[in-house]
């Protein structure tokens, strides 16, 4: 079966616009977000919209709890927490209906998908780092885990032996005999120093996991997010992909 395979999307229409374009000539089998649909950015109804239309299989992610009031969002830094504000104000009661319903977590064609790890789903943390990844292995059966929520795409493979070893954002054809966790990085606000949105393609017969990354109209985005009163660390961001 082939994936396609994103994460936080944050309310950026111009890369779902360039992303669509890009994955039209990419076959594919099932198309999967992990979370985060909105949040920092200016379009969350368009972005929903396409989301609800476009995509097999939905989770949610903390900026969609924290929109949603199914969460305290007054942990998140000042520009997010505006920006969460915003989007709440936004959002139609009807794409509002719709992140209600998406799960933090899901198993499903063999995979275990999450937004933010394992461990704990609806507490948030990071799987940035070998540690952590070690940590989180052992709470999902699964051979693969795909999750989002750092925007830092990379791969932890723990081979038969229990060594943790991690790869970059690139191309890698998984061992049979180890498991993986894989983060997909960020469609709409990377945050690995490029600026290029990201998201993975996978074959599970040839088990081949695939890192692209496309060019999309970041000064429309950032123009959006000035124009709307978010705050301009947020547009300026964009272009350093932090």
């Amino acid at each position: 079966m082939k994936f396609i395979i994103f994460s936080d999307v944050h309310s950026n229409l111009e890369a779902i616009q360039a992303f669509s374009r890009v994955i039209e000539s990419v076959h594919h089998d099932k198309k999967v977000c992990l979370g985060d649909i909105v949040g920092y950015n200016a379009d969350p109804n368009p972005v929903v919209k396409w989301i609800r239309e476009e995509i097999d299989l939905i989770l949610a992610g903390n900026h969609d709890y924290c929109v949603l009031d199914q969460m305290n969002a007054s942990y998140l830094n000042p520009a997010a927490y505006r920006a969460c504000v915003w989007t709440r104000s936004a959002l139609t009661k009807d794409n509002k209906e719709f992140l209600d319903t998406l799960p933090v977590e899901k198993e499903e064609d063999g995979i275990y998908w999450v937004h933010s790890s394992p461990f704990e789903p609806t507490e948030w943390h990071y799987v940035s780092t070998r540690r952590k990844a070690e940590q989180n292995f052992d709470y999902f059966e699964q051979a693969i885990c795909f999750l989002g929520h750092s925007h830092l795409p990379g791969i932890f493979e723990k081979n038969k032996n229990n060594e943790i070893y991690s790869y970059g954002a690139s191309k890698l054809e998984l061992d049979p005999e180890s498991r993986y966790i894989i983060n997909v990085g960020s469609l709409g606000q990377p945050r690995d120093g490029n600026p290029d949105p990201v998201f993975v393609f996978y074959d599970s017969m040839s088990h081949v996991v695939e890192f692209h990354r496309f060019p999309y109209d970041l000064p429309s985005t950032q123009k959006k997010i000035r124009a709307c009163g978010l705050p301009s660390y947020l547009a300026d961001r964009l272009s350093d992909g932090r």
